[in-house]
């Protein structure tokens, strides 16, 4: 992963915000780093289809608050890119502040859909966690596809390749504000498409579980296809909104679990320095503490597109207030929605879990404890045995969509 000298990422905003410094390349490094294996197999499946594309926002330089530099979800810009050089450049034109995402879809496989393809004409976004991105799901698609589903990956604000210093958040505003614009870029461009608006699917682990609970609460599901967001400004019609149809959230961040949460020292010495010194890193945080397999942070260390470093000052703080604000507002998010969560998790406890779903309106609503699983509940075998946990949670995760599917 590119890193900067620590110093330069604190001088840098301040620069960049008074418009004395453009960055070059506002993925740091990241746009054409290459694909984890993975990824490659997934694009090399036969009749499996892919999209990249972006959508642009307005440079935060350019906003009169950062609170509506962090809150915009007004798209100046969108494109499909094929991971070259001259995009980084043409994306500094346009303003230089995009999300990345890419779109997986797949042809009627050989024998048939699975479950006769009651997945078809909907969609299933997988939202990442931190130091995370997209297209880590990767080993889990096709499992998705084969029902049927299209499947769509953004990375988020300053992962993978979107923009920004790799996992600094100086306000999680910036996520559920994210996945609003992808999910309203993917509508527009159907339409355009001539493609009909399709049903959504939100799903996520960890933070992106943090992400699709706070956007369902930021952003109420719409009760037609045909029903239309807020305009971002008074002078411009407002884009499609998405259909939200459910939520399926594996360990969701609803509360750090006190392995992973840093002394109140460290907090301490955070909250001195967070204005001037946001991206500093500085936590551990969950650093060793997702699963007792050495192999996944092995897999971790060797996505040269993941972040590996600390946990940044600015992020660590936006975390804490993120999960606070989304406790109480837990009445806020009414939709069908499955909560699971593993008994073992040393990142994020499945207590806070338990007692928020207690509290959400929806009757449909459902929450289970996986016994013995730590905080990645998707770790990939080595042999059949070893990969059944994570076929439990996929069958888990298949069946509930597919039974909403109707």
């Amino acid at each position: 992963m590119p890193l900067h000298n620590p110093l330069w990422e604190i001088a840098e905003p301040y620069l960049v915000a008074t418009k004395r410094y453009t960055v070059p390349d506002p993925t740091y490094g990241r746009y054409l780093l290459p694909h984890h294996a993975p990824t490659e197999r997934l694009m090399a499946t036969p009749g499996v289809r892919h999209t990249f594309r972006r959508a642009f926002l307005k440079p935060f330089h350019d906003c009169k608050t950062w609170h509506e530099a962090y809150n915009t979800t007004e798209i100046v810009h969108s494109d499909q890119v094929k991971l070259e050089q001259a995009e980084v450049e043409q994306g500094v034109k346009h303003g230089g502040r995009w999300l990345f995402y890419s779109v997986w879809e797949m042809d009627e496989p050989e024998g048939g859909w699975e479950c006769s393809g009651k997945g078809r004409g909907r969609d299933l976004v997988l939202v990442h966690g931190l130091s995370d991105y997209g297209l880590r799901y990767s080993p889990h698609v096709i499992h998705f596809l084969k029902e049927g589903f299209r499947v769509i990956m953004p990375d988020l604000p300053s992962y993978g390749r979107s923009t920004g210093v790799n996992s600094y958040l100086p306000s999680l505003d910036l996520l559920p504000a994210a996945l609003h614009v992808v999910l309203t870029d993917v509508v527009t461009w159907d339409l355009k498409q001539g493609r009909k608006q399709q049903q959504v699917f939100l799903s996520g682990a960890s933070m992106g579980a943090w992400t699709v609970l706070f956007y369902v609460y930021r952003y109420p599901p719409s009760e037609s296809a045909k029903a239309v967001a807020e305009a971002s400004s008074s002078d411009k019609p407002a884009p499609p909104r998405p259909q939200v149809a459910g939520v399926f959230a594996l360990c969701p961040m609803v509360e750090a679990s006190p392995e992973s949460r840093p002394s109140a020292i460290i907090e301490y010495i955070a909250k001195s320095i967070k204005f001037f010194a946001g991206s500093l890193p500085l936590a551990k945080a969950v650093r060793g503490n997702v699963s007792d397999d050495p192999r996944v942070e092995e897999d971790f260390f060797a996505d040269p597109l993941c972040y590996h470093g600390l946990l940044r000052v600015g992020t660590g703080l936006s975390l804490l207030d993120g999960m606070t604000e989304l406790n109480q507002n837990a009445e806020k998010i009414n939709i069908p929605i499955r909560l699971i969560h593993g008994t073992s998790d040393r990142a994020t406890s499945h207590a806070a879990t338990e007692r928020l779903f207690h509290r959400l309106p929806h009757e449909d609503k459902q929450f289970e404890l996986y016994e013995g699983y730590e905080h990645v509940m998707l770790k990939v075998g080595v042999d059949e045995a070893d990969d059944e946990k994570r076929q439990r949670v996929l069958r888990d995760w298949t069946d509930w969509l597919l039974a909403r599917c109707d």
